[in-house]
C-alpha cells in the first residue's frame, strides 16, 4: 500500500513538472516570436526598412564641405520605409537613430552636421557637437506618420558632412566616423 502511495505521487509529480516546462517553454517562445503586442494581439509585420547599400555610414576621408553642396558632396546613405496593409489600423510612431557611433573626438563639434531628408523634404538635422561619450545619438524622435494609402513607401536620405566655415580645418581632414541607422517602430490602434 504505501509503495503505491509513492508511485502516485511520483506521476503526479512528474506531470505537475512535465506542464509546468511545457508552458516556459511555450512563454519563451511566443515572447521571443513576437514583434509587437497591442491588447493581446500580435502583429508580426512591422514597417519594412530597406536600405539602398548598408546600414552603416561611415567615412573615411572627411573633408570640409559648403553647406549648399551637401547633397553633391556629402557621405550619403538610402533607405525605405514601407507601411503595409496590416498597418492600416494602427497609428504609427517611427524613431530613427544612429548607434554604434565610432568617430574621431575631433569631429564632435558643430561643423560635423547632419541632415535626414524625407521624401526630398528636410525632416531633421542637427550636429554631432552634444554627442559627448555616448555611442548613439535620436536623429528623428519619435514622429507619427499617417500614411494616405497603403502599400505606402517613404524614401528617406541621411546625409553627414564637415561644414566649411572659412577657418583652418585641415587637421579634421581624414578623421573617421562610422555608425549604424536604426529604425524604430510603435504602433497603437486608432
Amino acid at each position: 500500500m504505501e509503495f503505491k502511495k509513492i508511485i502516485i505521487i511520483l506521476t503526479v509529480t512528474i506531470i505537475a513538472i512535465f506542464g509546468l516546462m511545457s508552458g516556459v517553454s511555450y512563454a519563451w517562445y511566443a515572447y521571443s516570436n513576437a514583434e509587437t503586442n497591442i491588447n493581446g494581439t500580435t502583429i508580426k509585420e512591422t514597417p519594412t526598412v530597406i536600405f539602398t547599400q548598408t546600414e552603416f555610414i561611415s567615412s573615411t576621408t572627411t573633408m570640409p564641405i559648403y553647406d549648399e553642396d551637401r547633397y553633391t558632396y556629402a557621405n550619403k546613405n538610402s533607405f525605405n520605409i514601407t507601411f503595409n496593409e496590416n498597418l492600416k489600423k494602427y497609428q504609427i510612431g517611427l524613431e530613427i537613430m544612429l548607434t554604434n557611433i565610432n568617430m574621431a573626438s575631433e569631429l564632435k563639434i558643430p561643423n560635423y552636421k547632419y541632415e535626414l531628408v524625407q521624401n526630398n523634404k528636410v525632416v531633421a538635422k542637427g550636429d554631432f557637437s552634444t554627442l559627448g561619450d555616448s555611442a548613439s545619438l535620436i536623429v528623428l524622435p519619435t514622429t507619427i506618420i499617417e500614411p494616405t494609402t497603403y502599400p505606402e513607401t517613404y524614401n528617406y536620405e541621411l546625409y553627414i558632412w564637415l561644414s566649411e566655415d572659412n577657418t583652418d580645418q585641415n587637421y579634421l581632414m581624414n578623421k573617421g566616423f562610422n555608425a549604424k541607422i536604426k529604425v524604430n517602430s510603435a504602433l497603437k490602434r486608432k
